[in-house]
């Protein structure tokens, strides 16, 4: 009697150890699993939050080569501080109004100013806190001398704070690392042109304004769109504004920077800029995926006027190559 007790406690003894293993296997797995979901979750929402820096502080390079004060002043704290080191206004500004105070003497001493980053800029997030830091390029003309070309190297650093579902500037670090001349001949008024032209048209690409896009055509001009689902050849005004139409349509919101220097050849009447652009993208129909678009950019215009009494050019783009090199998700 007593060994069929002992036989029958040891058998719901393995019993319940093979039941309880189980147990611990399944939510086991339904924790590894959940895990593993929220780390991808967690992933994708860090990612997302680093895109959205990214766009914030390539928004802020383009508000100052535009020169849009509101726009630019609206990016601080109420008490952000801007530490300018090297140059004229070298200095400490605290307070929105001291930081306009001296974009304005900035803008007045420059015009025509575009930027391109000379290093990937680097994006941290901690929280609530994100820190960008790159190498910015400002190619700038002095408005007392507008057929100079110049440019300001630029060691870059945006600390932000996120509030009010915004990215703010809190802290920035303008430290110029060097500067000096790209050109000055006959041919920079063309050049100068051509560049400023180039960079608006990327910009209003970014804003998605149709609008300021398609003003700097020929009536006959050709778009060459390599890659991606636009893939084709667009000639005619109405040809060309309807792509661009269902390139906007893809994305909800669109940020440009140049990676390198734009090259800039004269062939008579004809000028060609090239630039390795890289688009950051906001799909439209999941608010949640940025991307980036690394786009072989040429742009030919051509000259069509000269006005003597004011010392400027006209030009209008007869072909443009938008060319997909590679497409990914951001971080």
């Amino acid at each position: 009697m007593a060994q069929n007790t002992w036989r029958f406690v040891g058998i719901t003894f393995i019993v319940l150890t093979l039941v309880f293993a189980a147990l611990f296997g399944y939510y086991y797995m339904q924790y590894s699993s959940a895990n593993i979901n929220y780390n991808s979750l967690s992933s994708k929402y860090e990612a997302q939050r680093s895109a959205m820096v990214l766009g914030a502080a390539l928004s802020h390079w383009n508000f100052i080569s535009y020169e849009n004060m509101q726009a630019l002043i609206n990016q601080y704290t109420s008490n952000a501080t801007l530490n300018w080191v090297g140059g004229a206004l070298n200095g400490v500004y605290k307070g929105k109004s001291a930081i306009q105070e001296v974009w304005n003497k900035f803008f007045n001493l420059w015009s025509a100013g575009w930027f391109s980053t000379l290093t990937s800029p680097l994006v941290s997030v901690n929280g609530n806190n994100a820190t960008i830091k790159a190498l910015v390029q400002f190619t700038v003309t002095p408005v007392k001398l507008p057929n100079q070309v110049q440019y300001l190297n630029i060691n870059y650093t945006l600390n932000y704070i996120y509030d009010n579902n915004t990215w703010l500037i809190y802290y920035e670090e303008w430290r110029v690392a060097g500067f000096g001349f790209l050109s000055e001949n006959q041919q920079s008024s063309l050049l100068n042109l051509a560049l400023a032209n180039a960079f608006s048209h990327w910009n209003a690409i970014s804003i998605k304004n149709t609008t300021l896009v398609m003003q700097q055509y020929t009536t006959n001009a050709t778009l060459f769109w390599i890659g991606g689902s636009l893939n084709g050849t667009y000639t005619g005004y109405n040809s060309i504004m309807d792509v661009w139409n269902k390139f906007f349509n893809i994305w909800a919101a669109i940020w440009f920077y140049s990676s390198s220097q734009p090259t800039v050849t004269i062939n008579g009447n004809t000028v060609t800029v090239v630039a390795p652009i890289q688009f950051i993208v906001q799909r439209s129909s999941n608010m949640s995926q940025f991307l980036f678009i690394n786009v072989g950019y040429s742009i030919t215009y051509q000259v069509t006027n000269f006005d003597a009494s004011k010392g400027k050019y006209t030009m209008q783009i007869v072909s443009e190559t938008f060319k997909v090199e590679k497409v990914g998700q951001l971080y």
